[in-house]
């Protein structure tokens, strides 16, 4: 049976994707909003029905396969007075002991099919001036996006896909505490894992879904990330002059409207918009994620969202979707976050990505 692990942090949110030759490089949408490189002052005002098929054609999700491996426990009450040699203990189980428990763990089952999934908007998408010759074969062009950090970490860090001898614990959900500043998911004392889990990747490249009517794969490689921002630059080589979003000059507004495109719940495709409620959130890191510079939102977004373009009413990139504050395990109604755009440009342009800022407006 398949399985999907949608990505949305904090709590930290079957498709099937092929050749990127295949895409039709002339297709565009029906109506393209004017873009500016740099939004200092009024725009004239774009149609919604013009805004929602640009950012259909910017917006992606972004897909990851891995093989779980799952082992569960048996748990012993130990009898009063018995006693184990500890030293062939492992730190959690001399825990567990102490408790009163010892554990036998079963055979590792599986491989199963398993699959991240976040969203993500195309920066750039450019035919180059000569073919390029790289490792012995010819390019001709790319397209760049972005998602989030969190949706690809774990073919970035092997540590995060735990191992045979030191997997991942699993546990159940009333053991689990969310707190907020910052948004941290931690395990309440004593609590014992329900199972084991590990993760190998067969591949290191990313899948994209720009369509629900794709029936091909699109493949695309991860080629820079930061951690502390949350952002992720894939590129899929020789697709080029495919329509891309911009980054606004100014940071979201209180009162401004602002729209989503992405992949809630895995769920190929979802359009909605609402409005900024708060900026300047300085919510600290966890987990190595930063949570700095955040602007919150009542905009509906869902597991699965990670990574979403947020849209002004032009058109124009202001923040990516983050995550959503959760208390007592429900999501709060207007607790969506996302990264303000002004940090995401600014890591761009140092991260040797200037040209994905800098460049003129697409149009059709």
């Amino acid at each position: 049976m398949k399985k999907f692990f949608v990505v949305c942090i904090v709590l930290l949110m079957l498709t099937i994707a092929g050749n990127a030759q295949d895409l039709d490089y002339t297709t565009k949408p029906e109506a393209i909003p004017a873009q500016a490189e740099e939004v200092t002052s009024l725009q004239p005002p774009v149609q919604d029905v013009d805004l929602i098929n640009f950012m259909k054609s910017v917006g992606f999700q972004a897909i990851v396969r891995l093989n779980q491996y799952v082992r569960y426990p048996t748990w012993y009450k130990l009898a009063e007075g018995e006693k184990l040699d500890k030293p062939f203990l492992k730190d959690e189980e001399k825990i567990w002991y102490e408790q009163g428990y010892k554990v036998e763990w079963g055979k590792y089952q599986g491989p199963e099919p398993w699959y991240i999934m976040g969203s993500g908007v195309i920066l750039y998408s450019k035919e180059y001036e000569k073919p390029l010759l790289i490792d012995g074969k010819l390019e001709y062009g790319e397209t760049l996006g972005i998602t989030n950090w969190h949706v690809v970490e774990m073919l970035i860090k092997r540590d995060s896909r735990g191992t045979p001898s030191n997997p991942l614990n699993i546990y159940d959900e009333k053991d689990k505490v969310v707190t907020m500043l910052p948004p941290t998911v931690t395990i309440i004392d004593g609590a014992r894992p329900i199972k084991q889990v590990y993760y190998t990747a067969d591949t290191q490249q990313i899948y994209i879904r720009h369509s629900e009517k794709q029936l091909y794969e699109v493949v695309a490689e991860l080629v820079a990330w930061d951690n502390f921002v949350d952002v992720a630059v894939l590129q899929i080589k020789n697709v080029f002059n495919l329509p891309y979003a911009i980054w606004r000059g100014t940071p979201p507004l209180v009162g401004e409207t602002v729209w989503i495109y992405g992949a809630p719940l895995g769920i190929q495709f979802s359009v909605d918009k609402g409005q900024v409620n708060q900026v300047n959130l300085y919510l600290g890191n966890s987990g190595g994620v930063g949570w700095d510079n955040q602007v919150k939102m009542d905009i509906a977004a869902a597991p699965g969202s990670s990574g979403s373009g947020i849209f002004d009413i032009y058109g124009n990139l202001v923040a990516q979707e983050h995550g959503v504050f959760v208390y007592n395990g429900n999501y709060i109604s207007g607790g969506h976050l996302a990264t303000c755009g002004m940090s995401i440009r600014e890591w761009l342009i140092w991260s040797g990505f200037a040209h994905t800022v800098l460049q003129p407006r697409y149009r059709r």
